[in-house]
């Protein structure tokens, strides 16, 4: 029967390849060049918004569990920092243990005492997790308007002016430009330098060109009445609160505003395993969003193009998946003597030039930024290799989505927790690294240098990491 299998696919090898080399090149070019057109329509975006003064309260929610309390005490003292506190209330909905509750409150009660107008809810029981606990926030507040806010992130209160006058012009919600706060590491400045192309290209992209953009977890402000009797609250089943939200405002024929001209500073992961555990939830989340929310999408108001590149957007993780299935195929069909990337080596072309203008235009962003081209070149390298390292755990994320599979949330660990390693993991990335090397080396010995030579370059990034990170794909 085995002889039987193996006679099968020898038979169908070009077939297998030819698949492989498919989903590959196909999903990233479409998402590379959407990224590039996106980054250079948004070049010419102006933003025009200049302010308004606050006419009502903004309650501002903050979800907590296991954070560090430093990192929260300096979190109320910028929000204290503000000229405009007397327009806010703070909710601090918490989701830590028992144990953990002293040092929390004492925290609050001390910048209670100094003014600030500061209310704390603990959940005994966690149900929904984040949702859970921003609708529980939601039902508490008091405000004109809703603003979420994790305990690392930064904005400058001119922002909360410019957002309200947007939602004045009838917007329903109003994100603001994510700017990485932290650069103190290799990985930290590549995530940094990777978040100002992103929020460039799918962000201010998409605005420059009327599509819709969506809220993100830390960063945007809602009209809360819209929110609570419009759309009653998050939907506590999805783990992606940003984009699921999005995606029912956008059903309801809302809009969705980008102010560029304001950053929201966020904390990105200073160490791989933290990089991974956040990609690990975005990828699921996303993935789940785009099943759970595609009937709101394709029966929004939108025009048709408007709701593809929704769909587009949220599957902003496929190519990953894709090249890591199409890895598995090529290997396959080396292994039976086809080298399909010499066969079909036109198929690459159009790969090869999509690489090439969204690494031209990755760099432009950098550089209209007053990076040198080699520093802009190096972290597109890092990320490159940092984002090939975890695919397979977005690879098992996405899969897990699509087959309707629970998640376990993990939060991404910040402060103190980042440097902390637990047990071991099984480093499977080290495994397909393996297999990488040991296939191109067969395929070498076995004149199929093509293929074998695009493994030796795919597997780059992980030798790249080990080297880099070898601690964090061995612990959890």
């Amino acid at each position: 029967m085995y002889k039987d299998i193996l006679d099968h696919i020898a038979n169908n090898a070009h077939v297998i390849g030819f698949l492989g080399i498919l989903l590959i090149v196909v999903p990233s070019i479409i998402i590379l060049l959407l990224q590039t057109l996106f980054y250079l329509k948004g070049r010419r975006y102006v933003d025009r918004i200049k302010g308004t003064n606050i006419d009502g309260l903004i309650s501002i929610i903050v979800p907590i569990r296991r954070e560090p309390i430093e990192i929260l005490d300096e979190g109320f003292k910028h929000i204290y920092s503000w000229s405009i506190r007397d327009h806010i209330e703070v909710i601090v909905v918490s989701d830590d243990e028992p144990e953990d509750l002293p040092s929390i409150r004492e925290v609050i009660e001390k910048w209670k005492d100094k003014g600030l107008n500061i209310h704390f809810i603990w959940r005994s029981i966690p149900r929904g997790f984040r949702t859970g606990a921003l609708n529980v926030g939601l039902y508490a507040s008091k405000g004109k308007y809703v603003y979420i806010m994790d305990v690392d992130s930064r904005v400058h209160e001119s922002y909360y002016m410019k957002a309200i006058e947007m939602i004045k012009n009838g917007y329903k919600a109003v994100v603001g430009r994510w700017h990485g706060r932290n650069k103190d590491t290799r990985l930290a400045e590549a995530l940094s330098v990777s978040m100002d192309y992103i929020v460039d290209s799918i962000y201010r992209g998409r605005a420059s060109l009327n599509l819709p953009v969506m809220p993100v977890g830390t960063g945007t402000l809602y009209l809360r009445n819209y929110l609570l009797n419009e759309l009653g609250g998050w939907d506590e089943n999805r783990i992606q609160d940003d984009m699921e939200i999005g995606t029912r405002i956008l059903r309801k024929g809302g809009k969705i505003g980008f102010i560029d001209s304001t950053n929201i500073f966020v904390e990105v992961p200073r160490r791989l395993k933290s990089f991974r555990i956040q990609q690990e939830r975005w990828a699921y989340g996303a993935t789940d969003v785009v099943i759970a929310r595609f009937w709101d999408i394709v029966l929004s108001d939108q025009p048709l193009y408007s709701k593809l590149e929704t769909i587009l957007f949220l599957l902003q993780y496929l190519p990953v998946l894709t090249t890591f299935i199409g890895a598995l195929l090529v290997i396959i069909s080396l292994f039976f003597g086809f080298d399909v990337f010499h066969k079909y080596w036109f198929i690459g072309l159009p790969w090869i030039m999509a690489m090439i203008l969204y690494g031209g235009s990755y760099i432009d962003s950098q550089i209209r930024r007053g990076k040198p081209f080699y520093r802009a070149l190096v972290n597109l390298g890092r990320i490159t290799a940092a984002t090939t390292a975890i695919s397979i755990t977005i690879s098992k994320a996405m899969l897990k989505a699509f087959f309707r599979q629970p998640f376990v949330y993990k939060r991404t660990p910040k402060g103190k927790h980042e440097t902390m390693f637990s047990s071991l993991r099984f480093p499977v990335e080290i495994l397909f690294l393996a297999l990488l090397t040991i296939s191109a080396i067969y395929g070498l010995l076995n004149g199929t240098p093509y293929t074998s030579g695009w493994l030796l370059f795919y597997s780059l990034a992980y030798y790249y990491s080990i080297i880099r990170w070898g601690k964090d794909l061995l612990f959890k």
